[in-house]
């Protein structure tokens, strides 16, 4: 039987379920209390009300339906052309079309929003459709996990913050991909021959490196925007917040869905849908790889090198000085929650790269690039979502492989995960730009979708030529 590390957090989750989540859940409620409680008026309670209905209606509700989505031909066209109608119904009673309006109060965007959520994952059905199922505790988990967070801001008084919506929205993204990665590595195990408890805990395991990775992330992005904007002194307080919110997202979603993959009892069904997305995905990658070999990589990222001067020289970069401490930030974030030179070279090659293209983007569109914060904040979204990418890469990487092998490999583990984090992450900035009225929050996630969009189209091009230059035969 093939083994697979577990760790005191995993083994914890997995082995006593009920007491991990209970305490979990009973920790995320007292800190709502006492943030209600503290702050003058009802203004924290408020928020972290307005919070939990826009995580539900905007991320977690689109992402359990097309969860729902079912394999079967007969009954998929069915449902689908169910959600259309309704889908139909909701953008026109809120864009105006019908003569009776919604009951209650609903925002374009954030309607907008849902629908098109709902839309890619079920497009993306075949590929993420176990890893929503598995993972599906996740999204709800990790909008409990900020409330708490929330609540946490409340007693430092920070809720009147320029950066809590916008930490909310990072926190609310790094818990989905915690709780998403545990589903994917749970059904990769699972896959494999482990038992469901043993495979819940290794998941539950895995997950801790990218949950780091979000909360070293958003330390980050405190650390830039706040020497920025309080005029070279850093913000500890709002740095200490962020990171706090952050931190409870992630450990909630870890938490609950480890617990939840522990306590049910799956089919072979799991594994069976398992190795058919694999054989799937290899199937589609198959002209891909044929036409992409090493020497063809490298002079592709060798072009994407000559673009990005050209770019340079012809829009120039907003806040360099700043953005080149954030690269390094995330570099040495990288380097400590991966533990892997080469998966931080990746990371901050992918930011850089998709950074300069995405400012040469809106130059040519005359476009208005986000606010200093927000646009920072968008990165460092895009940074945890290639993540999601590089840490499959890392694993994927063997002796015995070829380029063209691990990247194909990496690829089909981190494209789940990359679209959850995709998807997730423009939905939750226009969930928290809701209930934080925050305005610049749909511009930043239109921003953080033309990055980590660009950066995904690189990516495969650099797996394979890095893959070339590191292993050796």
């Amino acid at each position: 039987m093939p083994g697979a590390p577990t760790g005191f957090v995993g083994r914890l989750s997995a082995e006593r379920p009920l007491l991990a989540s209970g305490v979990m859940a009973l920790a995320l409620a007292v800190l709502c209390v006492l943030g209600a409680r503290s702050h003058p008026g009802v203004l924290s309670s408020k928020l972290i009300l307005n919070f939990l209905t826009a995580a539900g209606l905007v991320v977690c509700a689109p992402m359990a339906l097309a969860a729902l989505t079912p394999q079967r031909p007969v009954l998929r066209v069915f449902f689908l052309g169910l959600m259309v109608v309704l889908c139909g119904f909701l953008l026109s009673a809120v864009f105006g079309a019908l003569s009776a309006p919604l009951p209650f109060a609903a925002p374009k965007a954030a309607v907008g929003s849902a629908v098109g959520l709902f839309a890619f994952f079920a497009a993306l059905a075949p590929l993420t459709r176990s890893t929503l199922r598995l993972g599906g505790v996740g999204p709800i988990a990790a909008a409990t996990g900020v409330a708490g967070g929330i609540g946490y801001l409340a007693l430092d008084n920070l809720l009147s913050s320029p950066f809590s919506a916008a930490a909310s929205a990072i926190a609310m993204t790094a818990g989905v991909c915690v709780g998403a990665g545990v589903g994917a590595d749970y059904a990769r195990h699972f896959a494999r021959g482990l038992t469901p408890q043993t495979a819940a805990a290794s998941a539950g395991h895995m997950a801790i490196a990218p949950a780091a990775f979000s909360v070293l992330a958003a330390a980050a992005w405190m650390v830039v925007v706040t020497f920025k904007t309080n005029y070279g002194m850093i913000g500890w307080r709002d740095l200490l917040g962020a990171g706090a919110e952050v931190l409870l997202a992630s450990a909630s979603a870890l938490v609950f869905a480890t617990a939840a993959l522990a306590l049910i009892r799956p089919s072979e069904q799991a594994a069976v849908e398992e190795n058919r997305r694999r054989q799937r995905f290899a199937d589609s990658w198959r002209p891909f790889r044929r036409r992409l070999p090493a020497a063809t990589a490298s002079a592709a990222a060798a072009i994407a090198g000559v673009l990005v001067v050209v770019a340079l020289f012809e829009v120039g970069l907003a806040d360099s000085v700043s953005f080149g401490v954030f690269l390094t930030l995330i570099l040495i974030a990288s380097g400590f929650a991966f533990v892997s030179l080469r998966t931080s070279i990746l990371i901050t090659v992918l930011l850089f790269v998709s950074t300069v293209f995405a400012g040469y983007v809106y130059a040519v569109f005359a476009m208005t690039a986000p606010p200093m914060t927000e646009r920072f904040a968008a990165l460092t979204l895009s940074a945890i979502a290639f993540s999601q990418l590089t840490v499959s890469w890392r694993n994927a990487g063997d002796i015995w492989r070829n380029a063209r092998d691990i990247a194909q490999n990496a690829m089909c583990d981190g494209l789940r995960r990359f679209a959850v984090a995709f998807g997730a992450g423009a939905a939750a900035m226009v969930a928290a730009s809701y209930a934080f009225a925050w305005e610049a929050g749909v511009s930043a996630a239109a921003y953080f979708a033309i990055v980590a969009g660009i950066g995904l189209f690189l990516a495969p091009f650099l797996m394979v030529a890095l893959s070339a230059q590191f292993q050796r035969y």
